[in-house]
């Protein structure tokens, strides 16, 4: 007897396709962003908005509520959820329930370590200064695009991408562990950008990161994630997505 078709909301899409949407679709918007980034100063028109040139400084640089509660106090939820993934992960080699979920357990836990690592490795290779470092805000440097080497005599800046939003943008990992979940998956993914988006907005009121430097920090991180995904998740064997969770 024929199955019935799975609900529509639930239809696992071809390998091809989910790569198509979840690769294609991030690396053309990624190029387009790349461009405008390029070419036009879309990161001073918004930094200056936060700048007193009269002060000649950030007046909220060292805020506290910025420099406490977002950059050091929101980084404890991501240790936890980490954390937890990895006890989680360790206990499913001895607690029979939580077999089924090991590898949900284990992809979870490197896309928190990973994301934000693979974000610091690549501002290793960053020409270009924080905002606050910048001649143009006070500072000693002079400013350089995504794409120019740091000018001679000047070391680079290692600025870009922004760890700390980072680890609030592995948070988007819990979108392919509920993938087949749609509202649950979509909920997950607008908590992760929203969650890292706050951290690095809060460096930008700071003086301490460009537009510029989250975008690419949620590139980096969502690519590391659809690796991940790949690897751990994706059935080895199959034409389709199952679920993850």
């Amino acid at each position: 007897m024929t199955q019935p078709a799975p609900p529509a909301d639930r239809a696992p899409p071809s390998v091809t396709r989910f790569y198509l949407i979840h690769a294609g679709l991030p690396a053309l918007l990624t190029l387009a962003l790349l461009v405008v980034f390029q070419v036009t100063d879309l990161d001073r028109a918004l930094s200056d908005l936060f700048y007193d040139p009269a002060a000649r400084q950030f007046p909220l640089r060292y805020a506290w509520f910025l420099e406490v509660v977002l950059h050091q106090w929101a980084k404890y939820l991501l240790v936890v959820i980490g954390c937890g993934t990895l006890a989680g992960f360790v206990a499913s080699f001895g607690v029979p329930a939580l077999r089924a979920q090991r590898r949900t357990l284990l992809f979870v836990f490197l896309a928190m370590v990973l994301g934000p690592l693979a974000a610091g490795a690549v501002k290793e290779f960053s020409s270009q200064h924080c905002p606050h470092n910048l001649e143009i805000y006070g500072g000693y440097a002079p400013q350089t695009r995504l794409l120019e080497p740091a000018l001679p005599g000047i070391k680079a800046g290692q600025c870009s991408p922004s760890g700390h939003a980072s680890g609030g943008f592995g948070l988007m990992a819990f979108y392919f562990v509920w993938y087949r979940r749609r509202r649950r998956a979509y909920a997950a993914l607008a908590a992760g950008v929203t969650y890292g988006s706050i951290l690095g907005f809060g460096r930008i009121l700071q003086g301490a990161h460009f537009l510029s430097h989250i975008f690419w920090s949620a590139v980096v991180v969502w690519f590391v994630i659809l690796l991940l995904h790949r690897l751990i998740l994706l059935p080895r064997a199959g034409r389709n997505i199952r679920a993850a969770a």
